[in-house]
């Protein structure tokens, strides 16, 4: 059961970006996939192969549109367009992110095909049955899954695949975890278990869930502290933004410790830890039902 607050997540949203995030991510804001192919990679390498990887998830054809349901500032939708040839629309709460996702677009080349929409992505401006294809890229747990299956189930063509990255409850998750996320960032997480009803009660058919954990997960942590020593005053710049910084202190505050700015790449490395701890990852592929 969520409790979808949207001024909330645009509110955070919007205060997180351009503090050193680009530097560090080259607009991939998202978490990065490591296997045996790029075991050595970069966060921002890592970020573009989790984007690769849902690109080969999806199935659209040139000149068919697709809709990225929480876009953040566009780029695996630009990247999708540039590879597939479709027409994408993506759609933010965050007013910040939604101009930086015109001029990445605009910079790529590729507005006429990639239209970005500052709004609501559980009550989308378009006709029933509008997109060939759609995805969640880790966008959902926000919106809460059963109000965002609706939203998709309703602006999907019949037989289109929608694409689901998302962070599952483990099954250790404890219930102060689950609060921290609903009351801090706004998440509303589900186990990976409770997928196949939740689509199927929200009219869509189940293909496959692939736990990739053990690559997204398992190598956050030691990848992030590598990149923060090599990018360390773009990380204190983004950890010393206004929402960040509460979210470490509050963090301290609830270990009963002191908070010390000059620690604070320790305070986020604990925070990571504890998601590492409490989430898995996973790539979940479902058809609308015909």
């Amino acid at each position: 059961m969520s409790n979808y607050q949207p001024e909330k997540v645009a509110q955070m949203y919007d205060s997180l970006q351009d503090q050193g995030e680009t530097a560090i991510l080259l607009d991939q804001y998202h978490l990065g996939y490591w296997d045996e192919t790029n075991s050595n990679a970069s966060i921002t390498e890592a970020a573009n192969r989790l984007t690769e990887i849902m690109i080969d998830k999806v199935t659209i054809q040139p000149g068919e549109r697709f809709c990225d349901l929480g876009c953040g500032v566009g780029m695996p939708g630009i990247q999708l367009s540039e590879v597939t040839g479709c027409f994408v629309d993506g759609i933010t709460i965050s007013e910040s992110q939604y101009k930086k996702a015109q001029q990445l677009a605009e910079k790529a080349g590729i507005s006429d095909r990639v239209h970005f929409i500052l709004g609501d992505a559980l009550n989308i401006p378009c006709e029933d049955a509008t997109y060939d294809g759609g995805w969640f890229f880790e966008s959902i747990f926000h919106m809460g899954h059963n109000k965002a299956l609706q939203e998709a189930s309703r602006i999907l063509k019949p037989g289109a695949i929608l694409v689901i990255a998302d962070l599952p409850a483990r099954s250790t998750m404890t219930e102060e975890f689950k609060a921290l996320c609903e009351e801090n960032s706004h998440s509303f997480v589900i186990p990976k278990e409770a997928y196949p009803e939740v689509l199927d009660k929200n009219g869509f058919d189940l293909i496959e869930i692939n736990d990739v954990t053990e690559f997204v997960i398992t190598p956050l942590v030691p990848n992030m502290k590598i990149a923060c020593q090599q990018h360390e005053s773009d990380f204190l710049k983004y950890l010393n933004a206004e929402q960040m910084k509460d979210w470490l202190q509050l963090d301290r505050k609830r270990r009963g410790m002191e908070y010390v700015e000059d620690e604070v790449i320790d305070y986020w490395i604990q925070m990571l830890q504890d998601m590492s701890d409490n989430l898995g990852y996973a790539l979940v592929t479902a058809q609308k039902k015909k």
